[in-house]
C-alpha cells in the first residue's frame, strides 16, 4: 500500500458528496500502489503571479517516487463537457444537475510548476532538474482515442476504459517524455514534498475528534435497542441478559424513565454506589423515579418505616441485616412499594437481597420487576442469572453497542457465555505498555493525560484510570492531579476532572478514553480484566508487566 497523507480522509471529506470522485481515486491509489510511492491528498499551495500578487490553488493528488519524479492529478467525477465558445468546463452528476469546474488540465498543470517553483527553494535539498508532470482523471466517463485538445492528448488522462489500470497510467505518467539532464527526484525530494505538503498541511485530525466520531457512531446504534423495552413492557418479570457493552445499563435508565412518566411508582437499583450516584445525576428532576444503591435503599426505607437500628461497617449487616431491615419496613409502611422495579448490575445481588427486593414489588397486574445482568458465565456463578424461582422471562442482549470492535475483542477474551456480536465500528488500536516499576507507571499516565488533554483534544472528563490497587489509587489522588488534569472519583463524575478510581468501583460505569493499570491481581480475579477492558467506548490503553498484558490481549504484542 502507498504511504499516503492524510492516512486516514476525515469524516467530513468521506461525507461530501462533491468528493465522491476524490474518494474513489484516494482509495484505489492506496491498494495498487505500493510503499515506494508517497501520495498527497487535496494539497493546498501558494503562489505568485508575474505582477507579485498572491494566486492560490489546490492539487488533488501529487504522486512522488524516489525513481520516478513527481505527478500532479486533478480528479472530475461526472460527465465532462467543455465548451470552447466561452471557455468553459461542467461535470454532471448522477441526477443530472450541471456543475461548472476550472479547467482540470490547467489546474493540474498550474500545480506542478508551483509545487516545482517551492521544491526548488525548499532547505535540505539539493535543487536539480527532476521529472515531473500532469495529468486528469475522469474516473466516470470515457475519453476519446484523439484526446481532448493539443494541452490534453489522450496519454494526459485517465478515464473509465484506463480505471481498471491506474497503476499502469500512473507509472506511463511519471516515466514517459522525460527530458535529457533531469536526476531522479531521490528519497531527499520526497522528505523534501513530504516538508512542504504533508507537514504544514497534513490536516492531521486530532485523536479526540477521531473519538467524537466514533461516539457519535456508537450513539446512533442504541435508539435501535430500545425496541426492546417495546417487547417487554408487558412482560411482568423479565430477566434481560448481556455481556458487557450490550447496552444493558442504559436501556434499564430508559425503561424506568418510560414507567416513570407512564404515572409508576418507579425504582431504578444496582449495587454499586458509584453507580447509583450516576444514575441519580442522570434521572433528576423526573417525578415518580427514584434511583438508590441496594443498602442506601435498606436504610431509607427503614428510616421512613421508623425502624431502630446501628449500621455496622461489617459484613453481616449489609449481607443479612440490611435486607431483613428493608423487609420488615414494607410490612410496617407498605405504602413504600413501587409499581416498578428496575435492577441494573443485577449479577452482584445475592439471594436474601432478591427476597428483600421482591417485596418492594406491589402486587398486582400493572407490577413490574426487570432484572437487567451481566451473563458472563467465566465470571458470574450461575451466570449471573436470578434465582431460578423468580421465574423472569429470558431476554438476551447479542450486540456490543458501547465499545469499538478493537475494545469489545479485547474483552471477550475474558467472556463465556451467548455469542455477542460487535458492531461495525473498527475504532482506533488499542495501546499496551510495559511498564513494572511505580514511579515508571506514574510518569507514563501524566504524560498520557497531557498529551490526550493536550494535543488530541480530549477532556479530562472524558477519560478515567483503574487499577485493581486501592493504594495506588491513593497514591494518584494524593497528588491532586494526573498530567496537569484535576482529580475525581467514580461517585462523584466531574467534565472537568480525570476519574481516578478501582476497577470494582468503576463497574458499570464508562469513559470515552479508559487508562488500565495491569498487575497480576487482574489475571487472579477474571471479574476484573473483564470490567476493566470494557469501560472504555473509543479508547483503552493498558499499562503493566509483559506477561500481565499478554495474558490479557494474547498474542497482541505490547509496545
Amino acid at each position: 500500500m502507498a504511504i499516503m497523507w492524510p492516512r486516514r480522509l476525515p469524516q467530513e471529506v468521506l461525507e461530501n458528496p462533491l468528493r465522491f470522485a476524490e474518494i474513489k481515486v484516494y482509495n484505489l491509489l492506496n491498494q495498487v500502489l505500493d510503499e515506494s510511492f508517497t501520495v498527497f491528498y487535496s494539497r493546498p499551495w501558494l503562489g505568485l503571479t508575474p505582477s507579485g500578487a498572491e494566486r492560490d490553488g489546490e492539487c488533488d493528488f501529487f504522486v512522488a517516487h524516489a525513481e520516478h519524479g513527481l505527478l500532479a492529478i486533478e480528479v472530475k467525477g461526472g460527465s465532462i463537457a467543455y465548451d470552447p465558445a466561452h471557455e468553459r468546463w461542467s461535470s454532471t452528476d448522477r441526477y443530472g444537475i450541471v456543475h461548472s469546474i476550472k479547467n482540470p488540465v490547467a489546474q493540474a498543470r498550474t500545480a506542478k510548476h508551483a509545487i516545482l517553483e517551492k521544491l526548488h527553494k525548499s532547505h535540505g535539498w539539493h535543487s536539480r532538474r527532476v521529472s515531473a508532470h500532469h495529468g486528469v482523471i475522469f474516473p466516470d466517463c470515457y475519453v476519446p482515442a484523439e484526446g481532448l485538445g493539443v494541452d490534453a492528448p489522450r496519454r494526459i488522462v485517465c478515464s473509465l476504459d484506463d480505471w481498471p489500470n491506474l497503476r499502469q497510467w500512473i507509472l506511463a505518467r511519471m516515466t514517459g517524455g522525460t527530458s535529457a539532464g533531469e536526476q531522479a527526484l531521490g528519497r531527499d525530494g520526497v522528505r523534501a514534498l513530504e516538508n512542504l505538503l504533508a507537514r504544514p498541511f497534513m490536516l492531521k485530525t486530532p485523536l479526540g475528534h477521531l473519538l467524537a466520531e466514533d461516539e457519535r457512531a456508537l450513539e446512533s446504534l442504541t435508539p435501535q435497542q430500545f425496541q426492546i423495552l417495546e417487547s417487554i413492557q408487558d412482560i411482568p418479570r423479565a430477566g434481560v441478559a448481556g455481556g458487557a457493552g450490550t447496552g444493558k445499563t442504559v436501556l434499564a435508565i430508559e425503561e424506568a424513565r418510560r414507567f416513570a412518566e407512564a404515572g409508576r411508582k418507579t425504582l431504578l437499583i444496582c449495587h454499586s454506589k458509584p453507580l447509583s450516584a450516576d444514575f441519580k445525576r442522570r434521572v433528576k428532576g423526573i417525578q415518580n423515579l427514584e434511583a438508590a444503591g441496594f443498602h442506601e435503599l435498606c436504610l431509607r426505607l427503614a428510616t421512613k418505616a421508623g425502624l431502630s437500628f446501628e449500621v455496622k461497617d461489617d459484613a453481616q449487616f449489609f449481607d443479612e441485616v440490611a435486607p431483613e431491615l428493608l423487609m420488615t419496613a414494607i410490612e410496617r409502611r407498605p405504602d413504600l412499594e413501587y409499581d416498578a422495579v428496575i435492577v441494573d448490575e443485577g449479577q452482584d445481588f445475592r439471594a436474601l437481597w432478591w427476597i428483600a427486593l421482591e417485596a418492594t414489588v406491589r402486587r398486582g397486574e400493572q407490577s413490574r420487576l426487570h432484572v437487567y445482568y451481566d451473563c458472563n458465565q467465566r465470571v458470574y456463578e450461575r451466570g449471573g442469572r436470578p434465582p431460578d424461582d423468580f421465574h423472569l422471562v429470558p431476554i438476551r442482549l447479542t450486540r456490543n453497542l458501547r465499545n469499538t470492535r478493537a475494545i469489545h475483542d479485547a474483552s471477550m477474551r475474558h467472556y463465556v457465555g451467548f455469542p455477542i456480536h460487535p458492531n461495525h465500528l473498527d475504532g482506533v488500536a488499542i495501546e499496551a505498555h510495559c511498564i513494572s516499576e511505580a514511579p515508571d507507571v506514574l510518569r507514563w499516565i501524566d504524560a498520557k493525560v497531557h498529551h490526550l488533554t493536550g494535543p488530541e483534544r480530549l477532556s479530562a472528563g472524558d477519560i478515567a484510570i483503574v487499577t485493581t490497587s486501592s493504594e495506588l489509587v491513593a497514591l494518584i489522588r494524593a497528588r491532586g492531579k494526573v498530567g496537569g488534569e484535576l482529580i475525581t472519583d467514580a461517585a462523584a463524575p466531574d467534565d472537568e476532572a480525570v476519574a481516578v478510581d478501582t476497577i470494582r468501583r468503576f463497574k458499570g460505569l464508562e469513559r470515552l478514553a479508559v487508562i488500565v493499570i495491569a498487575d497480576q491481581e487482574i489475571l487472579d480475579a477474571p471479574e476484573l480484566a473483564y470490567v476493566a477492558l470494557s469501560r472504555a467506548r473509543t479508547l483503552l490503553s493498558a499499562y503493566g508487566p509483559t506477561e500481565v498484558l499478554t495474558a490479557l490481549f494474547g498474542t497482541r504484542k505490547p509496545v
